[in-house]
C-alpha cells in the first residue's frame, strides 16, 4: 500500500511539473492602430469564444497608444483571438494570433484590414 501511495505521488508530481512547464507567462504590449479609441481588449483560446475580463486595466486605450498585459500561455495551445471594442460600442475580432511567436499585438483599423471583423 506504501509503494502504492508513493507511486501516486509521484506521478501526480510529475504531471503537475510537466503542465507548469508549459505553461509560460509571457508580458505583451498591444498597440492600437484602430483609428478609434479602444475601450477594451479580450483574448480567447482561437474559436472558443470564452472572453475574459479587459486586458487593459489603465482605462480607454487612444490611437496609436500602447498598454500591456501578462498572459499565461500554454506552449502547446498558441493560437487565441483578440476582442476589442471601439469607443462606438462595437466589437472587433483579430483572429488566430500565435502568442508563442510574438509579444507584440496590433488592433487593426476594421475600415481598412478585414482581420478586424465586426460584430454588433
Amino acid at each position: 500500500m506504501n509503494n502504492f501511495i508513493f507511486a501516486a505521488s509521484v506521478l501526480i508530481t510529475l504531471c503537475l511539473f510537466t503542465a507548469a512547464s508549459n505553461a509560460q507567462i509571457t508580458t505583451y504590449s498591444v498597440t492600437n492602430s484602430s483609428g478609434m479609441v479602444v475601450t477594451g481588449v479580450s483574448i480567447s483560446p482561437n474559436d472558443a469564444n470564452t472572453w475574459g475580463l479587459n486586458l487593459n486595466t489603465t482605462g480607454n486605450v487612444a490611437v496609436d497608444k500602447s498598454f500591456e498585459f501578462t498572459q499565461p500561455v500554454d506552449k502547446t495551445n498558441c493560437i487565441y483571438d483578440i476582442r476589442y471594442q471601439g469607443e462606438d460600442g462595437k466589437y472587433y475580432y483579430v483572429q488566430d494570433v500565435d502568442l508563442c511567436k510574438s509579444t507584440t499585438i496590433t488592433l487593426p483599423n476594421p475600415a481598412q484590414d478585414d482581420r478586424g471583423k465586426m460584430n454588433k
